[in-house]
């Protein structure tokens, strides 16, 4: 059976009004469905945001978090960039450069970021920026954050001669690896009571299943442990809905994470084809991955696959994107409103059994 995704929305008054045209209509039928999980799958609504408040707050607590001013992290930064420049092999400069890279792709520059980071704390609540940035997500990147935060302080160290109580050395076991990595302790602090079980997103994942598609999970989640992929799927009744063997966690992706590059994509779609026997392999161009992260859908798209964008928000989505998100479009093949939407927009067409939406 030949199909396409249904309908792709524009960035309109209404996400359900108007249509938004495809850069390239699929050509061949879809059989299978990656979907992210983190902030995708769940709402990204105010018990959410109080969760992520608290886990903040115990990582800060846990680490003694150091928080920047904008002027003090912007220097820093920016020494960290000349020195990368005249060193290749500064590992702790060059990883900087790496992770401020990353957190202004995210949306806000990275020296707001950490000096935002310090009123968000201090209010006690989600602070906004006013940045024309449109494609950002209502919180701030935290993990990003907290990692950025720590090597800046150890590049401080290191410029006056002061010895760290944290070495660069023992950043990747302690900080972002590990039991208690950044990514552990996050989601353990964070932990899954802020979530409940969407009978609506099982029947509709259901229905795909029933259909021949097959459905997948990609996330920077671990897959196993406290707080982390199979327990939040549990959570959202998703547990069973969604083969275990399908549902891929750092463990599995690692050292790749996703974003521009497409080896990611590229090696869950070949383990998928290998646990499906070999047989008949399913082909990038049958694949549709879904995202509420933008930025996630160019390695995607590099990859072959077809992209559908699921913006957290109407006003990430603005009715005129500016230049920024314009270019970022180019990775987005289908916009929706919410993950509902999309899979009803699959599911309709697949009871169409029709080429166009």
């Amino acid at each position: 059976m030949t199909m396409l995704l249904g309908v792709s929305r524009q960035h309109g008054k209404s996400m359900n009004e108007e249509t938004y045209p495809d850069s390239e209509l699929p050509s061949r039928r879809v059989r299978l469905v990656i979907l992210d999980l983190d902030a995708f799958l769940y709402p990204y609504d105010k018990a959410f945001r109080n969760a992520a408040l608290r886990a903040w707050r115990e990582i800060r607590k846990e680490y003694g978090l150091p928080i920047f001013r904008r002027r003090t992290a912007q220097k820093l930064i920016e020494v960290a960039r000349k020195e990368a420049r005249q060193n290749p092999d500064d590992t702790l400069c060059q990883h900087i450069c790496k992770l401020a890279e990353r957190l202004q792709s995210k949306g806000p520059h990275v020296a707001s970021v950490i000096g935002m980071l310090e009123t968000y704390y201090r209010s006690g609540r989600a602070v906004r920026l006013n940045e024309d940035i449109h494609d950002r997500s209502l919180e701030p990147p935290y993990k990003d954050m907290i990692a950025v935060a720590f090597n800046l302080r150890l590049l401080q160290d290191r410029k006056r001669k002061k010895k760290s109580s944290l070495a660069r050395g023992d950043l990747q076991t302690k900080i972002i690896e590990g039991e208690k990595g950044i990514t552990r302790l996050w989601n353990r602090h964070m932990g899954t009571a802020f979530l409940r079980a969407d009978a609506g997103l099982a029947n509709r994942i259901e229905r795909l299943r029933n259909s021949g598609v097959e459905v997948a999970v990609l996330t920077h989640s671990f897959k196993e442990g406290e707080g982390e992929a199979m327990e939040k799927l549990a959570k959202l009744g998703l547990d069973g809905v969604i083969p275990e063997k399908f549902i891929f966690g750092l463990e599995e992706i690692s050292p790749h994470q996703k974003g521009t590059h497409p080896e990611v994509f590229e090696n869950v779609l070949a383990a998928i084809n290998k646990l499906r026997g070999g047989a008949d392999p399913i082909l990038p161009p049958e694949t549709i991955m879904a995202e509420d992260t933008i930025g996630n859908l160019r390695g995607a798209k590099k990859a072959g696959m077809k992209t559908a964008w699921v913006p957290r928000t109407d006003k990430d989505a603005p009715h005129r994107p500016s230049q920024k998100l314009q270019k970022k479009l180019a990775s987005v093949d289908h916009i929706y409103a919410t993950p509902h939407e999309f899979l009803d927009a699959l599911n309709a067409a697949i009871s169409a059994g029709k080429d166009t939406p």
